[in-house]
């Protein structure tokens, strides 16, 4: 892994400082972080040289007057960064500043769920040498996969896309030079949650019900990947279903992910159906509808009952556009889990379902440009 654009450490603190505290002053700096003003000074001097930290305006003067101090903030168009979703059908595209301001969202789709297919709509849609009039242009590169990358960056499992032994990171290695990072999308959502929340939270599990359903971890305010990028594969949780023939065990994911009821649901119906008409249905009380979103409610809180027995986070965020199109279902899983244990379990559905995955990634990326992996930035 590179070690970063910024290499020492205080610079790396005051960048954290500004990126943290929008239009903070140089004093306020140096009382954070008990540093002396002189050094602070040189610092700033030498990240505005480099066009990391911009200048925008003055704060107010102290009660006994004086110069007004000068406000300071994350200089946006020091370059940009590009996240991009591996999906089930589509590859989501995503355009930050420096500062984690969305630029542009794109949405191109799949001729065929394969990585040169991928590789190939990368390659017919994004200009990886687009300055997009930034300074420095295009910083970084990360990618999404809704499956598993094991410690070394290397996808180990992709369920829903053919691999064709491709690595997507070479690829795109051979026509930029920029840090690219590949990550599990599950863990880019609980990137999200950390960085893009107002309060600090150190410990939480994002749990991400699309095609699949696995978790990304948060522990001490780190993602935890486990031994081999493994850790959070909630999906492959084995249960007996009642209502199944072979009463074999078999993965909660196969059974109560979004994809598995509405396949479920296509075929009683016998029609195609999507995320929006099934919530259309389940408002008309359409009785098949009903009934699988009421089984989807209590088989998905006792997985977060479980979970949260196993972990006890601070919070679990629920990334699922099933739960963001039926809001009822939140109020369902909560109170299943009342029922299941007298202590209080925090969940909460995300605040960004549509974009946390983009938006976590564009973090994730940006950390590691700067080599700041384990100081936080607030986004």
């Amino acid at each position: 892994m590179e070690k970063g654009i910024l290499h020492d450490k205080n610079s790396k603190l005051i960048l954290q400082q500004i990126f943290n505290n929008e239009n903070i002053t140089r004093v306020q700096i140096a009382k954070n972080l008990d540093m002396n003003k002189a050094t602070v000074t040189n610092i700033l001097n030498d990240l505005k040289n480099r066009h990391f930290v911009k200048e925008t305006g003055a704060g107010l003067s102290t009660k006994s007057g004086g110069r007004k101090p000068i406000l300071l903030a994350i200089n946006e168009n020091y370059g940009y960064t590009i996240s991009m979703d591996i999906g089930y059908n589509n590859l989501e595209v995503m355009y930050n500043f420096f500062d984690g301001q969305i630029m542009n969202v794109d949405s191109f789709a799949f001729k065929e769920k394969t990585m040169p297919e991928v590789i190939d709509t990368i390659k017919r849609n994004i200009d990886l040498n687009d300055t997009r009039e930034t300074i420095n242009g295009l910083l970084g590169i990360s990618l999404s996969i809704h499956g598993i990358v094991d410690n070394d960056r290397d996808i180990i499992d992709s369920p829903f896309l053919d691999l064709k032994n491709m690595s997507i990171v070479d690829e795109l290695k051979m026509i930029t030079d920029v840090p690219i990072n590949i990550e599990n999308e599950a863990n880019l959502s609980a990137i999200f949650e950390r960085d893009f929340n107002e309060k600090t939270i150190s410990n939480l599990i994002a749990v991400s019900i699309h095609k699949g359903i696995g978790a990304g971890l948060i522990i001490n305010g780190k993602l935890y990947r486990g031994l081999n990028g493994e850790a959070g594969e909630l999906g492959r949780t084995l249960f007996h279903f009642q209502n199944e023939e072979d009463h074999k065990l078999k993965k909660i994911e196969e059974m109560y992910s979004q994809e598995a009821i509405l396949n479920r649901l296509r075929k009683k119906l016998n029609r195609e159906l999507d995320l929006q008409e099934m919530s259309e249905m389940y408002k008309r009380g359409q009785e098949n509808v009903t009934d699988e979103i009421n089984l989807f409610i209590q088989m998905i809180a006792l997985l977060l009952h479980n979970v949260n027995v196993q972990f006890n986070s601070d919070v679990i965020y629920l990334n699922s556009p099933l739960i963001n199109e039926i809001p009822e279902v939140m109020e369902g899983l909560e109170k299943e889990l009342y029922s299941m244990s007298s202590q209080k379990i925090s969940i909460k559905l995300s605040s960004n379902v549509k974009h946390s995955i983009l938006l976590g990634a564009a973090s994730y990326i940006t950390h590691r440009i700067l080599g700041m992996d384990h100081l936080k930035l607030k986004f």
